[in-house]
């Protein structure tokens, strides 16, 4: 007798991310709740289930929700307003145009937006490295109405440097900091009904003490969380952090204890072999945003050790950064640029193929935040985060065996995204988002705009460079 449950997914191809070869034509995936119960063929689950619904996802691709393992829900307003900038200033007017222009109400409707954006394009969970001070009421309940999943990991400093000269909304000293974030994690972790993991989030590694980092982690070990910071970003980050700590960042976390699984370290573009073996033997995740990387010169493609990582099994996550940062939240973008740029910067085509690409926005982001168990691939017993990709669009066709997988990182993007489903339930169909007004939220947002724009100008006005920030001279007809 067939078993009963909730949904079954048929007709498809089912890509479960389980590995290369186990593409399943015309497969199917059962749904009970908000777990996945099996995945196979289509003929196999018709005779072992009795859906109380189906989907047909005829000349579709089904397969696990992306995982955007770095990104900033108060970077919503100020898409487009910080560019061109080197590193520190960079941070600093990303800050000064935030921290004053956020408010619960605004910092609510920009979780709606960004995860409008995520939802649209396939990603189904994502870590907000910086959650705001004050604001996390905000978040917590944009995430719930939104229906996404989400690491929301607020943001600490106890060191004034210059990165977070106008981080206003943080903590100065280093006991409220961790009193704060330990409330912070036993108030919302599991809020919206598992939907939301609390983690602390030293936001800076040369705005973070040692007693911030290391209390940090002794938060996420009591409380089985995570710690996530931005580290080795770029020649700028890495020369700051040696003439205040007379280290390289993962050294000194290493010496301090606190790398291990647990820790994430985002942009990392600027690694040394040793902490290359730090992180391969500890465990600790790396995080690549190539697209903020190239924005922001920061050096992840022409620098960065990714393919060594990726090579070695280290954990490696992939992000789109912030709306500030890259300017869009797609992450089939970031699996495009992650296949193709290290070729480019390597000059060779073999290094991280398209399935290595897709892994890192999978299970790869999955383990980073510590839900690999849950999420990122499509196997019984895991959480029910899939999505419906249409393969009859024209930057998939034609397709079959021997292209699909390389058509869907060289030419797809989030447009092919059909239906989502996050926990089970079904929060885009046909491209349309269920969980929100998508046009009162476009338009708040815009009606909302002004006052970051007014906030751009005024820092341009007082702080912009003498210099021109560029850190080459370039001749005609010359590169030097």
């Amino acid at each position: 007798m067939a078993e009963p449950v909730d949904l079954v997914i048929e007709r498809g191809v089912v890509l479960p991310m389980t590995g290369e070869d186990q593409l399943v034509w015309d497969g199917a995936v059962a749904v009970d709740g908000n777990r996945i119960v099996a995945v196979g063929t289509t003929a196999d689950l018709r005779r072992a289930y009795e859906p109380r619904q189906t989907i047909d996802a005829r000349e579709q691709l089904v397969m696990p929700g992306l995982v955007n393992t770095h990104m900033h829900l108060f970077g919503s307003f100020a898409r487009g307003l910080v560019n061109d900038l080197s590193f520190t200033p960079w941070i600093q007017k990303k800050f000064y145009v935030t921290s004053k222009g956020l408010n619960p109400d605004n910092y609510y409707l920009g979780t709606q937006f960004t995860s409008i954006e995520m939802l649209k394009t396939g990603t189904t969970a994502f870590l907000d490295c910086g959650t705001y001070q004050q604001l996390e009421e905000a978040a917590v309940n944009g995430v719930r109405d939104a229906g996404i999943r989400a690491v929301l990991a607020r943001a600490m400093a106890d060191v004034q440097d210059d990165l977070a000269e106008f981080l206003s909304r943080s903590d100065k000293v280093t006991r409220e900091n961790l009193e704060h974030a330990e409330r912070f994690i036993a108030t919302y972790d599991g809020a919206g009904d598992g939907l939301v993991r609390a983690w602390p989030c030293p936001i800076q590694v040369t705005s973070s003490s040692d007693d911030l980092c290391v209390g940090s982690m002794e938060l996420a070990e009591r409380f089985d969380v995570g710690v996530v910071t931005h580290s080795n970003v770029d020649r700028e980050d890495i020369e700051a952090h040696d003439l205040r700590f007379g280290s390289r960042p993962i050294e000194r976390f290493n010496a301090l204890g606190i790398l291990n699984r647990r820790f994430v370290g985002t942009h990392m573009a600027w690694l040394s072999q040793d902490e290359v073996r730090l992180l391969e033997e500890t465990g600790a995740a790396a995080i690549h945003c190539p697209s903020a990387s190239m924005k922001g010169a920061y050096g992840a493609l022409t620098r960065g050790r990714f393919p060594e990582l990726i090579a070695a099994g280290a954990t490696v996550g992939l992000g789109t950064d912030g709306p500030a940062a890259a300017c869009f939240l797609d992450m089939f973008r970031e699996v495009h640029l992650t296949a193709v740029g290290h070729k480019e910067a390597r000059l060779d085509w073999t290094v991280v193929t398209p399935y290595q690409a897709l892994e890192l926005a999978t299970i790869g982001s999955a383990r980073a935040m510590l839900l690999e168990d849950e999420i990122g691939s499509l196997e019984p017993g895991k959480r029910a985060d899939v999505i419906l990709l249409d393969l009859m669009q024209p930057s998939m066709v034609p397709w079959h065996e021997d292209n699909l997988l390389a058509n869907l990182v060289y030419s797809g993007t989030g447009s092919l995204v059909h239906t989502v489903l996050v926990d089970g339930r079904v929060v885009v169909r046909g491209g349309e988002v269920l969980t929100m007004d998508e046009a009162a939220i476009l338009r708040a947002m815009q009606k909302e705009a002004p006052r970051f724009v007014e906030l751009a100008r005024e820092w341009d006005a007082k702080f912009w460079p003498q210099d021109s920030t560029k850190p080459h001279v370039f001749r005609k007809g010359t590169f030097a």
